[in-house]
């Protein structure tokens, strides 16, 4: 049959058919390849996955778009031809592949090229290329409108009321009248793009906010001119009331209609607040002129309101506006201009606009050449305060105790989007399958995972701000947090008077005469537990006294462990998570001495037991997990995108993308059932082994040597306590894996688990190129063309030659051509 297919390829050949009439002109160069390559696979017998490749001169213009479509997908993933056949040469492949994508580009019907700009396509421009050195062409960023983030829009409304640091901080959860208008997807990866663009729905919310801003502005000023009681509010839940600049006021409080001076004064006021710039002379008339008729027709108060709503509703208020200005140099690139600059540099580092040294360098004329660019990005990376506060400030609501405030929360922001555990909240888990521990998100909390994230939070921040050996630690630390609610210092100080007070009173009879005993240690109990003292036996539920305070210590202390900060009764508390690490449980009343022996580490970070690195941290593995099961599918597509620059072709469509149910075989067995067909390994091969070395841990995160084949039939004792978790039948399970397409002979090959994939992975240079790619993408907004080449070169010089730094990185990338030139 396949001898059959080749000859009619070659007959079509030899009749001279060279134009289908969709115009498509068929070299016989092209025509040689397809009979070489594709015939036996594609033609009139075999014809798999539908696609006939011997037809293609006969076919109308939409059959055969949808042919080359297909065609060009297998042929840049370079799944066609299947690895067990003969290969095409690289000169080959880029013949065949040139001439599939000049055909769909004459009709503007590239698949590709319409999901190039794609986060997801972030990997399509050849790896090698770009760090080989082969590329000559200057960099450069395409002129641009970029939406801003949520958080730059948030501070860019406190700009609006002149908001100090403190003020900021206070306001982290957003003001009660203002909608964000944009939000960012939700995945693992860079997510803010230069791609979104305003729509009715951002309009729609931008008319609700204008409206309630501008009323804010002026709100102070209309209670000082009587039109509004001091304490009269809209809503009595919204109390808000800032103070109305002195140009607004001036408008207000006059009893006759406002000179133009005035006017222009309260206009420029609003423009430099909103657009942190003067308006134009074309932009002041056309103001002056609305705002005088809207006086005229409403007066002077809700004219001028007019004014400052209009204002807000200008679209650079939504934008970062980079277009560049000046003579082109001789590659027909265009500098940005000081002020574009200015943001440019701000927002990279920041969600703040530019710091008042920034400002005055834009304005002065000193931010114009790479080393003023250096000066200014050296100088924000050293100030620890202006851009200081919450990593998260949604998780710092419910975890304000125990949270961490970074002097550069947006840097750690690229390595928690990089990596992805903060989804670990999105994931839904059932409790009873942690053996009660696991608390699901819910109404103002999230739950378990938000601890972790929290945790993982803390581990990224220590080895960022070390800045040295990043990625490489990022990868293999075993030092992690937990609980860490005190410092270091405090913790262990804390720790070892409570342990004072055990040694102390351990041979006491407090067990018989816990008030007698409390009395005669009154002043040992109130230096190291409590300042006003405790009772010997107390009867509130929060309350600590002296008996169980001397068990909590014998359940601990006196078996060689170490209590938690805080005690287990305490109002509050809901530290319950270490067996997510594969530590014992917290000790709680009634079950001591029932668990393993509890040794809480003040020091952190510690190491931690089975783990190395953030891969292996509950919170990504969680993340990377489906609701009741581990998904080394998604964990290995997550390796092969991020870490090596790979790509993994989109799940067809026809394709039911399920693990059949085996009550008697492991999650990995059961993957490999179903994927091991030649038509699913082809991307499965790049996933599989990259994710399978993950199962020694459970879709909780948990370090495991054999899998719970989790099934009815397979129950071998209930539970016997509320959310327990019953036993199963348990099965041994593979952990051996390949690493492939580093190029690297100390890298790629097989492992044996996750430990010795990730050690490799750590030593490997391709993933540190990586992570410098998706670092271009954060501090660029946009994925890496070829024309990059220089910038991505020099970035990663700057990590090698620093030993590590990510800050060296930062300054290369906002330093570098691709951040200063437009075209």
């Amino acid at each position: 049959m396949k001898l059959t297919s080749t000859i009619l390829v070659l007959l079509l050949i030899a009749s001279g058919v060279s134009a289908s009439r969709a115009d498509a002109a068929i070299p016989d160069k092209v025509q040689t390849l397809l009979v070489k390559f594709c015939g036996e696979c594609h033609g009139a017998e075999t014809r798999e996955a539908g696609v006939r490749l011997d037809t293609l001169s006969s076919l109308e213009k939409a059959p055969l778009l949808d042919v080359l479509n297909k065609a060009e997908s297998q042929l840049f993933f370079r799944m066609m031809p299947p690895e067990d056949v003969p290969q095409p040469t690289l000169e080959e492949r880029h013949l065949l592949f040139t001439w599939v994508q000049g055909e769909l580009r004459k009709h503007k019907a590239s698949g590709l090229d319409q999901k190039a700009r794609a986060p997801e396509a972030g990997n399509w421009v050849d790896h090698r290329s770009l760090f080989d050195g082969s590329v000559k062409e200057k960099p450069f960023s395409p002129a641009r409108r970029w939406l801003v983030s949520p958080q730059i829009f948030q501070h860019r409304v406190f700009d609006v009321f002149d908001f100090d640091a403190r003020a900021r901080e206070s306001n982290k959860h957003g003001l009660r009248g203002v909608s964000s208008p944009v939000n960012l997807p939700e995945h693992s990866g860079v997510r803010d793009y230069d791609l979104a663009t305003l729509n009715g729905g951002h309009l729609l919310t931008m008319l609700g906010n204008a409206e309630w801003i501008s009323k804010k502005q002026i709100r102070a000023a209309r209670v000082k001119n009587g039109e509004l009681k001091a304490d009269e509010f809209e809503n009595k839940s919204d109390r808000f009331s800032p103070v109305t600049p002195p140009t607004f006021e001036a408008v207000i409080l006059k009893k006759s209609p406002p000179t133009e001076d005035e006017i222009q004064a309260a206009i420029v006021t609003q423009f430099e607040r909103v657009l942190r710039r003067p308006p134009t002379t074309i932009e002041l008339m056309r103001y002056i002129d609305l705002t005088s008729s809207a006086i005229q027709i409403a007066g002077n108060t809700e004219g001028l309101r007019q004014m400052l709503q209009a204002v807000l509703l200008e679209s650079e208020f939504l934008y970062r506006l980079e277009f560049g200005d000046g003579p082109a140099d001789e590659f027909g690139r265009q500098k940005l201009t000081p002020h574009e600059a200015s943001f440019a540099i701000a927002y990279a580092l920041g969600d703040r606009g530019p710091d008042a040294a920034l400002t005055a360098a834009a304005r002065e004329g000193r931010l114009a050449s790479k080393p003023d660019y250096e000066r200014e990005v050296r100088r924000m990376l050293a100030d620890k305060t202006y851009n200081k506060g919450s990593i998260d400030p949604a998780l710092s609501i419910e975890h304000h105790g125990e949270y961490y405030s970074s002097s550069h929360p947006k840097i750690i922001r690229f390595f928690r989007e990089f990596f992805g555990y903060p989804m670990a909240v999105r994931v839904f888990k059932d409790i009873q399958r942690s053996d009660g521990i696991y608390r699901v998100p819910d109404r103002g909390t999230f739950g378990t995972p938000g601890f972790l994230v929290v945790e993982a939070d803390r581990l990224v921040a220590n080895v960022v701000e070390a800045d040295r050996n990043v990625f490489e630690t990022l990868l293999t630390t075993d030092r992690f947090f937990m609980y860490h609610n005190l410092d270091n210092e405090k913790g262990a100080k804390l720790i070892a008077g409570w342990q004072k007070v055990y040694e102390t009173l351990k041979d006491t009879d407090w067990r018989n005469n816990p008030d007698q005993v409390a009395k005669d240690h009154e002043a040992l109990l109130k230096e190291y537990v409590a300042p006003n003292g405790i009772k010997g036996k107390g009867r509130g539920v929060h309350e600590t006294d002296l008996y169980r305070l001397m068990n909590l210590f014998e359940d601990t202390f006196g078996r060689g462990g170490r209590p938690f900060t805080t005690f287990p009764w305490a109002h509050g508390n809901r530290l319950w998570h270490s067996p997510m690490y594969n530590l014992p449980k917290t000790p709680v009343e009634g079950s001591y001495g029932k668990e393993s022996v509890f040794d809480y580490n003040p020091i952190q970070p510690f190491p931690m037991p089975n783990r190395r690195g953030i891969l292996t941290h509950p919170a990504w593995l969680i993340a990377h997990s489906a609701n009741t099961a581990t998904d080394p599918v998604r964990r290995g597509k997550w390796i092969r995108e991020k870490l090596l620059a790979g790509s993994v072709p989109d799940v067809p469509i026809t394709v039911d993308a399920k693990i059949p149910d085996d009550p008697h075989k492991t999650l990995g067995e059961r993957l490999s059932v179903v994927t091991n067909k030649q038509e699913c390994w082809k991307c499965h091969v790049r996933m599989n082994p990259l994710g399978i070395p993950f199962e020694m841990y459970d879709d909780f995160g948990r370090f495991r040597t054999e899998e719970s084949l989790e099934h009815p039939d397979n129950i071998v004792a209930k539970s016997k306590i509320k959310y327990g978790s019953d036993t199963y039948k348990t099965a041994p399970f593979s952990t051996s894996g390949n690493i492939t397409g580093t190029g690297e002979p100390n890298v790629d090959g097989e492992v044996t688990d996750a430990f010795e994939l990730i050690d490799r992975l750590a030593k490997s240079e391709r993933v540190r190129q990586s992570i410098i790619r998706h670092a271009f993408r954060f501090y660029m907004g946009r994925n890496e063309l070829l024309s990059d080449s220089q910038t991505l070169i020099e970035a990663d010089q700057a990590y090698v030659q620093s030993d590590g730094s990510f800050n060296a990185v930062i300054v290369s990338l906002l330093t570098s051509d691709s951040f200063m030139y437009r075209k």
